[in-house]
């Protein structure tokens, strides 16, 4: 069986339809058909999408993920250069995000998911005070095990001077 085959078995057990997943992942209904009928392959990004919003694993309906350990991000233009690209903001925020959501426990997901959700709704002065508060949090209540999971080569770097 393939993940599109997977993809229905799941969503039948979860009494959902492609519409219901659809409407809620953003992802065109069309999409999700074209992927259950084929039995395709499902493209990473989407996968985790569906994965968040079904409460599943991601990979019993995606391949692994497809960024290599420590994979160094695209380079992205600088201001002279061109605008970034959606290709170059997809690439950036999904290897980035990847890494620091591979952290959470797969029970938190929801939880990061509806953080993102709450703060893209938020006016420019409101999101400024959060980086203000969630600056003061930093400094008093910061986990050295946490931070040194997103940036191991920093923790490395100091150990070695």
């Amino acid at each position: 069986m393939g993940y599109g085959k997977n993809l229905k078995y799941i969503l039948d057990d979860k009494g959902m339809t492609v519409k219901e997943l659809a409407k809620k992942a953003g992802i065109a209904p069309t999409t999700l058909y074209s992927i259950i009928q084929r039995d395709t392959a499902i493209r990473f990004d989407t996968a985790l999408k569906i994965s968040n919003i079904l409460d599943i694993p991601i990979n019993s309906i995606c391949k692994d993920n497809p960024y290599a350990p420590g994979k160094t991000l695209p380079e992205l233009p600088s201001d002279k250069e061109i605008m970034m690209t959606s290709i170059y903001k997809k690439a950036y925020v999904s290897e980035k995000t990847f890494d620091l959501l591979k952290n959470f426990d797969y029970t938190e997901l929801n939880i990061v998911d509806k953080l993102i959700a709450d703060f893209f709704v938020l006016d420019d002065v409101a999101r400024g005070e959060l980086f203000e508060y969630l600056q003061i949090m930093k400094r008093n209540h910061s986990d050295p095990e946490r931070k040194k999971l997103i940036n191991p080569n920093k923790s490395s770097k100091k150990k070695k001077r």
